[in-house]
């Protein structure tokens, strides 16, 4: 998952000076309401639920476990569906 939020990062900072930085705003924003309520945010597929970055095309994608929330993927909204669903 870092090396999605560092590539998004780097390519946001290409484009704009300083974008990359709001982009990682953006996901530790929805990252900390996950935190706060997992059980917020929709179902995706398979017990995997999806929260959407409010001013970025990106997706995390997550698992609700008894002890602890698990990160599986920040990908952009363009990628395939089925895209980090094999993770655990």
């Amino acid at each position: 998952m870092q090396g999605e939020v560092d590539d998004a990062c780097a390519w946001y900072d290409e484009r704009k000076d300083g974008l990359g930085d709001e982009f990682f705003a953006s996901v530790k924003c929805v990252l900390d309401a996950i935190s706060i309520n997992p059980q917020a945010y929709p179902l995706a597929s398979a017990g995997r639920r999806k929260a959407h970055l409010k001013r970025f095309p990106y997706t995390i994608y997550y698992r609700v476990h008894a002890d602890r929330v698990r990160i599986l993927s920040v990908c952009h909204d363009k990628r395939h569906p089925c895209y980090g669903s094999g993770r655990k």
